[in-house]
């Protein structure tokens, strides 16, 4: 009513002024009613697409038009009075060859003349402003389209010419990091800085890889890679008998690859290093010593020196391995119970088959209990995760919804093309898309020959348990009767995936992973944003890391002490206090993994 009754008095006004011969009309006849607009007269912009956005005051109700709204579409074609007004243009790809102009006037109520500046794009032939215009016009377009917050981004003044630089600084990462809408893909880290989930990563076309062989699924291919089998390290200094710094470093094996050259030199979880090339490792050379151990990039021989009277250096040269992340599989017996125990620290479609066969020796050993260790995995492929969850459950899922999708809105609105999309059924009751668990065909393996029948697990979680991860953990308590039991510390909370896009510009293969989508399981339920709470507290640093399978290693205790009934020694929530080594939360240790994170699914026009 108050915008009624104002336009009225506007109107009025203006009235008054036309029959008037007086002076009082000399400032709406010969003014705009804006001022500190941030327009040119005349403003050029390439021949790519992109979006403007201007920032003026207004004086009154206004609105803005374009004389070309084929090309040059004025997204915020109206507003009120006030400071700080936006006018967002979205100017297409100019195709045509020609430079082409387009006239903008906003006119403000109440103010005979309006303001007008043009906007002049480059014909196609002019070319982009920037090295990677190319690749960012790629990445739009995906972005534009399959982004879970697309209105907001289509809102967005968006630079198409930045390079790229790394995975960590390019179009993709600089652009999102603007939004505000986007706080399911948009973290805040520890020391106040923010993050995106979505990547884009590139791959040099002369790259070669060797060894490369296709898994279960057709959608991915197993490739080697030079590594030491080093899966994960922990950074740690020595502290004194009160708990303070010596200001001596050194670094522990968190992870290793079977069948790999850590292995076979005797390395395993708890291995601890305080000397590299005979130095010390210190806080100066922590990173790239780290850097090279995870991310050798060919054939290299290091010495390194474990932390114990009398060791001697070891040896160990990187080689093209494959990095199998079904890192432990045993069967342990105790009493009436056979408890399966698993470690995997990636869900790796391409490495299904090891998976598997993981699975069939839990079952052949005729397990009653199982613990899945998920405290380093950070989620990968969605196929994997159900075919995990299918195996776990047996037959109590056949015929269950595995995971609900919500993709944005226009996407959710055009039901029928987003079926073809993404090959999942649409359900009119949840209004939301939807995949049901395997059990029965998963690419030509019949999952019945695998099913443990379990109707309880134990999953051990860390911060590291993210996204397809959680999925497992959250899919199945949504099955009735099944019960799941967390132990460790709190996840990740990533209930968001993304669609993976394949591409090639110029000399590089890039592959793109936007956030698309939101999962929720058969009861509706979504992963909490914070994370999900344990069921039992355990930090598993107890003044030294314990081999997976070690039956004191403290969150495998827990699990084991629940199953069994059986109180063990080694079940504690704290810390050891005494003299010795602690986790280095002073230094961040750099992302080099190669590994499938998140919540990763393919779409069907996705290449190799």
């Amino acid at each position: 009513m108050k915008t009624i009754l104002y336009t009225w008095f506007a109107v009025l006004l203006f009235g008054m002024a036309a029959v008037s011969c007086g002076d009082d009309d000399t400032k709406n006849n010969d003014t705009t009613g804006i001022t500190g607009s941030s327009w040119k007269a005349s403003e050029t912009v390439g021949a790519d697409r992109t979006t403007k956005k201007y920032t003026f005051k207004a004086s009154a109700n206004w609105v803005a038009q374009s004389d070309k709204p084929e090309w040059c579409k004025i997204l915020t074609s109206s507003g009120d009075k006030g400071s700080d007004r936006q006018l967002n243009i979205s100017v297409e790809a100019n195709e045509t060859g020609s430079t082409r102009s387009a006239n903008i006037t906003v006119q403000v109520s109440g103010y005979a003349r309006a303001a007008q500046f043009a906007i002049t794009q480059l014909g196609s032939s002019s070319g982009g402003t920037g090295a990677d215009t190319e690749l960012n016009k790629q990445v739009d377009k995906i972005l534009d389209y399959y982004y879970l917050w697309n209105g907001e981004y289509q809102q967005m003044s968006r630079d198409l010419s930045l390079d790229y630089i790394s995975s960590s600084d390019n179009f993709l990462k600089r652009t999102l990091l603007e939004m505000t809408t986007n706080d399911l893909d948009k973290k805040r880290q520890s020391n106040g800085s923010y993050s995106v989930y979505s990547y884009l990563l590139r791959t040099p076309l002369t790259k070669a890889v060797a060894g490369t062989t296709r898994g279960v699924s057709p959608e991915v291919v197993k490739k080697k890679e030079y590594g030491f089998g080093i899966a994960g390290l922990m950074g740690v200094r020595f502290v004194d008998g009160n708990n303070q710094p010596t200001g001596e470093y050194g670094l522990v094996i968190t992870s290793v690859y079977p069948d790999s050259p850590a292995s076979e030199a005797g390395f395993r979880r708890g291995t601890f290093f305080a000397q590299y090339n005979d130095a010390a490792i210190t806080a100066a050379n922590l990173n790239s010593v780290y850097s090279t151990l995870i991310a050798p990039g060919g054939s290299r021989t290091v010495k390194l020196t474990e932390n114990r009277q009398g060791a001697q250096p070891v040896s160990v040269t990187a080689r093209e391995m494959y990095p199998n992340p079904v890192i432990h599989s045993e069967v342990i017996a105790s009493g009436a119970h056979k408890i399966g125990y698993l470690v995997y620290d990636s869900f790796d479609a391409a490495y299904d088959d090891e998976l598997l066969a993981a699975v069939k020796k839990l079952k052949d050993g005729n397990i009653t209990d199982m613990v899945l260790d998920l405290r380093n995995n950070g989620g990968g492929h969605v196929i994997s995760s159900n075919m995990l969850s299918t195996c776990i459950a047996g037959a109590a899922c056949q015929g269950k919804v595995y995971e609900y999708y919500r993709y944005n809105d226009s996407r959710m609105a055009d039901i029928e093309k987003t079926t073809q999309e993404t090959r999942k059924e649409y359900d009119q009751n949840t209004k939301k898309f939807f995949d049901e668990f395997y059990y029965g065909d998963y690419y030509g393996v019949d999952l019945r020959n695998y099913a443990l029948n379990m109707t309880r697990l134990y999953v051990l979680v860390t911060g590291n348990t993210a996204s397809s991860s959680e999925a497992v953990i959250n899919t199945l308590r949504g099955l009735d009767g099944f019960t799941v039991k967390l132990i460790g510390e709190k996840t990740n909370g990533k209930n968001v995936g993304m669609e993976v896009s394949k591409f090639t510009v110029g000399n590089y293969s890039y592959e793109l992973a936007p956030i698309s989508f939101q999962g929720y399981n058969a009861k509706q339920v979504t992963v909490n944003k914070d994370g999900l709470a344990v069921d039992t507290a355990c930090e598993e640093w107890n003044g030294e890391l314990k081999d997976y399978g070690d039956r004191s290693e403290p969150m495998l205790a827990a699990a084991l002490s629940q199953i069994t009934g059986q109180r063990s020694a080694s079940v504690s929530g704290t810390r050891s206090t005494a003299p010795g080594v602690r986790p280095a939360t002073d230094i961040a240790l750099p992302d080099l993994s190669n590994r499938p994170s998140g919540m990763i699914v393919f779409l069907p026009a996705a290449e190799e």
